[in-house]
């Protein structure tokens, strides 16, 4: 059991009841893409889709792009509230933090990060995805050096606090040019898209971020060539378009092995599917077709067929080649990164989405950038609804029956080892039946404890009660936890109760009978 270490006291007013935030508003980004001096531009959305450009758009990137070329439509990606963008002209990437109230964007410090990836003075481009757990990004380049070895994939950690890179090993040598990548839902597999050699290849990801390669990858395609995939949330299936109007469809076992679907690959009768993306269900997939200047809804079945020949709709007037997609996270809106428009700049057209067709064309929107646009990012992005994690607590409870009034709970919190847990950045909670506290995100220190890992500690006054929290973390998620409450009245507590401990919005809950005891010899310092 945690024996209290004597430690000073802060005296922070904290608030009661549960913990409240502002709710993250909905943003887009696209990554411009300029030759010399790369920028994003960066627009709220409304309730009808209207995008507003917000202050200090467009931000700078800090990097070169490339301005030429088609090839690696997702040059943009949103990995918890960071923002990363590749500059294929300076082979880094460029971090910034989001203001989830405003959408501004402020520039991490290191940015950009060198990838070390092969330079394609043609037409090069780098390819970024996040890991759902915002832990790790990997950037895959089209490079090829004197060789003509052809792509890489750099694979880089996130600070978790800060947002900045931190390059994992060297660069991992792709079975070809990488013209895009998605990382599954669960976090477990990268998808790459290898156009040049017509294959998909798939990656195991480690624990690490590093990336081992399954059995048989790369996967190749019976005709024409993928240049984007997108993998549905039970994780399952796979889809890919391409250069060539076919878009293919695979089963994904769990070992990351890929099967046809009956029927792919599916003829769609347009010039070019160049980028694909599910929308939210996964009921309904969406093509953006730069031989068209179209953007087209495929009715998805459940073993991953497509129903054709799709609904088609026009991107905005003057918009140039579709490219990259992106879906907000409540499926509303479909945002669709044009290469050009009247006037010479890159523009953003809007679809106002249902079900499994694109409702109504909302509207075209400039960057205000003279660029060729590949690339747009939603933030929040598309959410899969996730499992509940596996999250247990065991607990003991003791209360005084006398004055004065307290309370001292021990428990273990296990939460499922996938998730993101800081108590020293997040908030923690505490529920007893009726009676609550909140303590927010920063107010618990961290204290090395000899040998051991050390222990979260706050101390101070609630609402006139006092409180000593002490959270021990044990590893994989596993927190031993003691609170001790002084002047809180739970005496009116004779049968089993529910104790909810939670951090962040990662909580576990279980019934506990209180325990009459005298607490006063556990109360020094207050």
């Amino acid at each position: 059991m945690l024996k209290y270490l004597g430690v000073a006291v802060w005296s922070l007013i904290l608030m009661m009841g549960p913990a409240t935030g502002l709710a993250a508003q909905n943003f887009v980004y696209t990554n411009n893409d300029q030759a010399t001096a790369n920028s994003i531009s960066a627009f709220s959305v409304d309730a009808n889709g209207t995008l507003s450009s917000i202050s200090g758009s467009p931000f700078s990137t800090g990097g070169a792009g490339h301005g030429s070329g088609l090839y690696s439509a997702s040059r943009i990606a949103a990995a918890g509230n960071f923002l990363y963008a590749s500059n294929a002209g300076g082979n880094n990437v460029s971090a910034f933090s989001i203001d989830p109230g405003t959408g501004v964007l402020s520039a991490v410090a290191g940015s950009p990060f060198p990838t070390d990836a092969l330079d394609d003075t043609a037409n090069s481009g780098i390819s970024l995805a996040a890991t759902p757990d915002g832990k790790f990004l990997y950037a895959g380049s089209t490079g090829v050096n004197s060789q003509f070895t052809l792509g890489s994939i750099t694979i880089f950690s996130i600070n978790l606090t800060t947002g900045a890179l931190a390059m994992v090993g060297t660069p991992l040598a792709a079975a070809g040019a990488v013209y895009g990548m998605k990382v599954s839902p669960d976090g477990k597999l990268l998808a790459v898209a290898l156009a040049q050699t017509s294959q998909i290849a798939v990656y195991a990801i480690q624990p690490d971020g590093t990336l081992q390669a399954v059995a048989n990858s790369p996967f190749t395609l019976s005709s024409g060539a993928a240049t984007s995939v997108d993998i549905n949330c039970a994780g399952n299936l796979l889809f890919a378009g391409g250069n060539s109007g076919n878009i293919y469809a695979f089963s994904v076992a769990s070992t990351g092995q890929l099967s046809a679907v009956a029927g792919s690959p599916f003829a769609t009768g347009i010039a070019s599917n160049q980028v694909v993306a599910l929308g939210a269900g996964d009921s309904a997939l969406f093509s953006s077709n730069q031989g068209s200047n179209t953007v087209t809804a495929f009715s998805v079945g459940s073993d991953g067929s497509l129903t054709l020949p799709g609904t088609s709709a026009g991107a905005g007037q003057g918009a140039l080649y579709p490219g990259g997609l992106s879906v907000s996270e409540d499926g509303s809106f479909l945002y669709t990164a044009d290469t050009a428009v009247t006037g010479g700049f890159g523009g953003i057209s809007i679809f106002t989405l249902g079900g499994s067709s694109l409702v109504t064309f909302a509207s075209l929107t400039s960057t205000g950038v003279t660029s060729q646009t590949h690339s747009v990012a939603a933030y929040p992005a598309k959410a899969c609804a996730s499992t509940p994690p596996a999250n247990s607590l065991t607990a003991g409870l003791q209360v005084s029956t006398s004055r004065p009034l307290r309370f001292e709970l021990q428990a273990t919190l296990s939460l499922d080892s996938n998730l993101v847990v800081n108590p020293l950045i997040q908030p923690v909670g505490l529920q007893i039946g009726d009676y609550s506290i909140i303590i927010p995100a920063g107010s618990l220190k961290f204290f090395q404890n000899g040998s051991n890992g050390g222990t979260y500690l706050f101390q101070g006054p609630i609402n006139g009660s006092t409180f000593r929290v002490q959270i021990a973390p044990l590893g994989e998620n596993q927190f031993e936890i003691i609170v001790y409450g002084n002047q809180v009245d739970l005496s009116g507590l004779s049968g089993p109760v529910t104790v909810t401990v939670r951090i962040s919005d990662n909580s576990a809950s279980t019934s506990v009978t209180p325990v009459p005891a005298d607490l006063r010899g556990n109360w020094r310092g207050f």
